[in-house]
């Protein structure tokens, strides 16, 4: 764990924090900053010396988010069955049932919660890392910022079928997985099933082009 380093995505995550917030309505600014919090693969990939192509913002109170959503879906210059957006202050705009994207700022809006409780969920080691008040938390080990192995979170409840499709991902980002991991993917998708999102996501990959990668 390389400490300077982690200073400097603090500092990092608190001015994209502030540049966020910055494009807020007056009114939900104080509420946003108490009850956001930064999460998943951007401290990841700064830690690694890469740029993120986006960041994940993550909220406590289900009501707040229902709130946030309303008002961009207001803000919205189209409204889709899925999709919904259009331009917000200079930035695309785009309203899905899982998060609101302004810019290269995602605001999570399907997963709600402390973050201890959001992050433990999360499918991969290296993803599961916070930043929540001055300094970067772990549910996990700080090791893993530091390893480019995959390596599979078996707790993890949800999506396994989109733990499958990420893989190659961070695969083809430099990253490696192991059959041992692969294996643990697969039997936890057995255990589950599939749900049907996942079996309508599959059927969609089906009807791709063959030129299409498998985690686009």
């Amino acid at each position: 764990m390389n400490k300077v380093k982690l200073n400097y995505i603090t500092k990092r995550l608190i001015f994209e924090r502030k540049q966020l917030i910055d494009l807020l309505p007056e009114k939900f600014k104080k509420q946003f900053e108490e009850q956001s919090y930064i999460a998943g693969g951007c401290i990841y990939s700064i830690y690694q010396c890469q740029e993120p192509k986006d960041y994940d913002f993550f909220l406590k109170d289900e009501s707040f988010v229902r709130e946030l959503r309303e008002h961009f879906l207001d803000e919205s210059g189209y409204h889709g069955k899925e999709i919904s957006g259009g331009v917000y202050r200079g930035y695309p705009l785009t309203i899905t049932e899982n998060a609101i994207s302004i810019g290269k700022y995602q605001i999570i809006t399907r997963w709600i919660g402390q973050p201890e409780e959001v992050v433990k969920e999360f499918d991969f080691k290296h993803l599961q890392f916070y930043h929540a008040g001055n300094e970067i938390e772990t549910v996990t080990q700080f090791d893993f910022l530091d390893s480019k192995e995959l390596k599979y979170n078996e707790d993890r409840a949800r999506d396994i079928c989109g733990s499958v499709f990420r893989s190659s991902k961070f695969v083809a980002r430099g990253m490696k997985i192991s059959q041992k991991e692969m294996a643990k993917m697969l039997l936890r998708l057995q255990k589950v099933g599939f749900s049907d999102k996942e079996v309508e996501t599959l059927i969609a990959c089906k009807e791709k082009s063959e030129t299409d990668h498998f985690g686009s």
